[in-house]
């Protein structure tokens, strides 16, 4: 049965695949066969504008001084988990940047512009161990949002 992220992709008309991910206790247990294209969901609050989402490659580091340079905050940094859950209504480990744009389209939502190495990539669908593997393009014309470099070097 598809969740909420895949059921909104099946109504937008947006191709994807379903993934099941070796998840426990909020970690991958093995690494997939297409680990580099897998990117996380990360939560973070900015001093000045609240929420912000950040789009990375799952291996790479955050660069908090770029994040923040981009969104027109002073500090950045990831809050605490009961605040996550709180404005975005997933758990660690299960954020999805489709669904909190879905319910928050208010948040600023960067992306890593790593992400345009590749034809598609693997996100969280908003349930721990599942994933959707959907086009770069497709991904970025949905999520509306700004693609800047956000990697620690």
């Amino acid at each position: 049965m598809a969740n909420e992220v895949e059921t909104y992709l099946i109504e937008k008309k947006i191709p994807f695949t379903a993934i099941t991910l070796p998840v426990e206790d909020e970690e991958l247990t093995e690494v997939p066969k297409d680990a580099e294209k897998i990117f996380k969901t990360l939560v973070l609050k900015g001093d000045k504008t609240g929420v912000v989402i950040a789009l990375v490659p799952w291996q790479a580091r955050l660069d908090y001084k770029k994040a923040a340079k981009a969104t027109g905050n002073r500090k950045i940094g990831f809050p605490p988990m009961d605040f996550v859950l709180e404005h975005t209504g997933y758990v660690h480990g299960a954020n999805t940047p489709i669904g909190i744009q879905m319910h928050h389209p208010e948040y600023t939502l960067l992306i890593d512009q790593s992400i345009k190495d590749y034809p598609s990539v693997i996100i969280s669908s908003g349930e721990l161990g599942h994933a959707v593997e959907i086009a770069v393009t497709d991904l970025l014309e949905l999520l509306q949002s700004s693609v800047v470099d956000l990697l620690k070097v």
